[in-house]
């Protein structure tokens, strides 16, 4: 019996010892975590290391970094969202101000002369310049619907020829002042495609305003199937760069365009948006000198 009390003891001993070790090891660990949390600077990505093998612990430890990637990914994402808040802020202003100074400037001339021809073309000048402005304002507003997902669509079977052809005939008289003109190489005038007929002529005129500001030459214009490719020379390639085109405000290399004047960078980002919006696809290619800008649409079906 004695025996038996005697080995009761031993084992109540061992086990009292491992507790007591394995509380003290468990203590040592949450200080040690409590610690780290305590050393954790806002914003960093530094995460909880945990070498034990507690479930609890480890379930801590994985919830925590859980929760500190979670936070450092919302902290780049505020990060981007401010800086694109800034370049959008400073690009807007920029297109804004353009317009607004050179019709301020005008206006002032129109004051200092006497002279009824220049007052009638510093007149016509400055409604052009406004004009401007209300166009900008216009693309803006559009674009804020088209991203928060507000303009409502008609999709419709549309003809893409006529809608190609009065277009261009919008066009002709900057067409003509620039002596350039369009060419339209259609191999199916009755092909129709899937889409809004207001907004797809946005698209193509867009596109074509594009050209005019920045190309050279004929615009050329060619069906296939459901596509239709835009093609023309551009002034200066090296400062396109065709995967950054569509981003919005994009003005290519700021050092060789800082004279392109009050160039929004809304017209080709509102194509892609209303194209894509249409279930279509737009992407753009630049091959030595000749930029290519690709539309692809939803066909329909007979």
């Amino acid at each position: 019996m004695h025996m038996i009390k005697t080995v009761l003891l031993i084992i109540f001993a061992i086990l009292f010892f491992l507790s007591l070790t394995a509380l003290l090891l468990y203590r040592r660990q949450v200080r040690g975590l409590s610690q780290q949390l305590k050393n954790l600077e806002p914003g960093s990505n530094q995460r909880l290391t945990c070498s034990v093998r507690d479930r609890n612990i480890l379930s801590l430890c994985r919830l925590v970094n859980t929760y500190i990637d979670s936070h450092q990914e919302l902290v780049l994402q505020a990060h981007e969202a401010e800086k694109e808040l800034k370049y959008t802020i400073a690009s807007v202003s920029h297109d804004i101000r353009t317009p607004l100074t050179g019709a301020s400037g005008y206006m002032q001339m129109m004051e200092k002369t006497e002279d009824p021809e220049k007052k009638k073309e510093y007149c016509r000048i400055v409604r052009g310049r406004l004009k401007d402005l209300e166009q900008l304002l216009d693309q803006l507003f559009l674009y804020t619907r088209l991203t928060s997902k507000e303009l409502p669509l008609h999709m419709e079977p549309v003809s893409l020829f006529p809608l190609a052809c009065e277009v261009l005939t919008g066009f002709y008289g900057k067409f003509q002042e620039q002596d350039r003109e369009p060419s339209l190489d259609f191999q199916e005038e009755s092909i129709q495609i899937q889409g809004d007929s207001s907004q797809l002529k946005r698209v193509l005129g867009n596109l074509v305003s594009n050209s005019l500001s920045y190309g050279l030459g004929t615009l050329f214009i060619l069906q296939k199937g459901t596509t239709l490719t835009l093609s023309n020379k551009v002034k200066d390639p090296e400062s396109i760069d065709p995967d950054q085109m569509f981003a919005r405000f994009y003005r290519g290399d700021p050092s060789r365009n800082a004279s392109k004047g009050s160039h929004a960078g809304l017209g080709l980002s509102i194509a892609r948006e209303l194209t894509q919006a249409m279930g279509g696809k737009i992407e753009a290619r630049l091959h030595e000198d000749i930029l290519e800008i690709v539309l692809t649409f939803q066909g329909t079906s007979r």
